[in-house]
């Protein structure tokens, strides 16, 4: 492996992402910006459940704060609160635009940003160590609130979970 071979690798990855989406991700083949997010958020649960089988306890615990994140996307599109190019920029702004709307209270929403800030952070970046417990708990919060939120919103029926929480105790159908 050269420098030589790195630089071309990332113009093949430029080029990749500049070119026409193919194959795209099943379920993400959407029109829709709301669904789009939303099914990202179905995918990412999926993945995190299927990667805690396999004691991939650092990449579950991404991916569940990611699919909180999506699913809060999807519904300040779905109300029309935020436009696509408007969601915000930082991962404590989705928690407080979620209790802006009263997706959460501001408490809930300060909780999350909080957990964010002190255990993501610290577990992907730092010294952090992601442990099968920690994983399963932060998985069965981002399958509750996932759940919470399509319970309540109109476009619920669009999305594609068929989920056990991640200690394999509760089916969640959010389909």
């Amino acid at each position: 492996m050269s420098s030589t071979n790195i630089e071309q690798l990332i113009a093949d990855v430029q080029a990749a992402f500049d070119s026409r989406p193919a194959e795209i991700e099943p379920g993400l083949d959407v029109d829709d910006a709301a669904l789009l997010q939303l099914r990202k958020g179905c995918r990412l649960l999926a993945g995190a459940k299927a990667l805690r089988e396999v004691e991939y306890y650092t990449l579950v615990v991404e991916a569940s704060f990611v699919a909180i994140e999506r699913t809060i996307e999807f519904r300040l599109l779905e109300r029309g609160t935020m436009q696509p190019g408007d969601l915000p920029g930082t991962h404590a702004g989705v928690y407080r635009e979620a209790a802006e709307i009263g997706i959460f209270t501001e408490s809930t929403a300060e909780d999350l940003a909080d957990l964010w800030r002190e255990h993501r952070a610290k577990t992907y970046y730092q010294d952090g160590l992601a442990t099968a417990d920690r994983a399963e708990k932060l998985c069965t919060l981002a399958i509750e609130i996932h759940a919470f939120i399509i319970g309540r919103s109109s476009q619920g029926h669009e999305c594609r979970c068929d989920l056990v929480d991640c200690d394999g105790d509760v089916t969640l159908h959010c389909q």
